[in-house]
């Protein structure tokens, strides 16, 4: 069209008034914001756990490792970067930094005694990988069967699944190699239990972390008696169980199914019939009253009209179809 644009009259125009591509970009758009949101609440629910910047730096930088190493191997796979990948990507992001949260966790308890971590990382590291590489191959087997998925739908699934299946296998490999280094280089030995006691919290920070520690301290143990009195109680446990997954049954069937759910894609067809036998001339002037109408309408960019057909049903009538853009956001 730009070539062809160059051998137009001077007063003439053009504009493309369907673009199936807009709604795919828009969604990319929001998915990036998502993933952008995620890592900020990621870092600030990594912080606030383990209250270091030091310590918090280093399962954030597992992060972007993880992902970028999930993109390199997208060609391999013959994936692409599209929403069903990007959507994988969002919910990696919670899973790819537990196991350095774990080696963190690790080296900061066992620095207490004012060794250097990288001293300290011996003791937390004896049982670690194996640990380790049993969650990440528990988190894989739920995602990997759906590679033998057939059909479209396991095309759906494959990407989606696998996407999450990489990102926390690499995340596994960097909790192995890349975050026990960055331990060993960034935490700080940290003082005695006994002498962290015998301080008093200073800046509205510490005193922040002091009630969060008081607060999450007490919510665990009431849920660990919770949980101790629900191990005995069995017949409440199986009770409770049939009675979620009863609920979960009911709730499913009010739900409306789909192969794919439907998306909002910034355009929507309408019909106008006219009385049988009506003259093309009359239905072209309804036509323009309908037309001037989505001009003024906000929020429409584009009308398309075809007189006397509709691309709907296919049928030559006294039909009217419009095909007009709205949310000129999108453009």
């Amino acid at each position: 069209m730009d070539e062809m644009k160059q051998r137009f009259p001077q007063d003439m125009e053009y504009s493309i008034s369907l673009d199936q591509t807009s709604a795919v970009t828009e969604g990319m758009k929001e998915i990036i914001q998502t993933l952008l949101i995620a890592i900020v609440l990621v870092l600030l629910v990594v912080y606030v756990f383990l209250q270091d910047w030091r310590a918090t730096l280093i399962p954030m930088l597992a992060v972007p490792v993880s992902l970028v190493g999930t993109f390199a191997l997208f060609p391999l796979l013959g994936f692409s970067i599209n929403t069903l990948s990007m959507f994988g990507l969002v919910l990696a992001i919670g899973l790819v930094v537990d196991d350095a949260i774990v080696v963190v966790e690790g080296v900061q308890r066992t620095s207490r005694r004012g060794s250097r971590p990288r001293m300290q990382l011996e003791e937390p590291w004896k049982s670690f990988p194996g640990r380790s590489s049993v969650s990440r191959l528990v988190l894989s087997a739920v995602f990997v069967p759906t590679v033998f998925i057939p059909g479209i739908t396991g095309r759906l699934y494959q990407q989606f699944a696998l996407t999450i299946a990489i990102s926390v296998v690499l995340s596994a490999f960097n909790a192995l190699t890349l975050s026990p280094a960055l331990a060993a280089l960034l935490l700080r030995p940290k003082p005695a239990l006994s002498a962290v006691k015998g301080k008093k919290s200073r800046g509205p920070l510490r005193k922040f972390f002091d009630w969060f520690n008081r607060i999450f301290g007490r919510a665990t143990e009431g849920y660990v008696r919770l949980s101790g009195l629900i191990v005995r109680k069995s017949v409440v446990t199986l009770g409770l169980l049939v009675g979620l997954g009863a609920a979960g049954i009911f709730f499913g069937r009010l739900l409306p199914s789909s192969f794919l759910p439907d998306e909002d894609q910034g355009y929507v067809f309408i019909n106008m019939q006219l009385p049988n036998a009506a003259s093309l001339e009359r239905t072209a002037a309804a036509s323009r009253q309908v037309e001037e109408i989505l001009a003024n309408t906000p929020g429409v960019k584009y009308t398309t009209s075809v007189v006397g057909f509709s691309l709907l049903s296919f049928v030559r009538t006294s039909y009217k179809r419009f095909l007009f853009r709205y949310f000129e956001a999108m453009e």
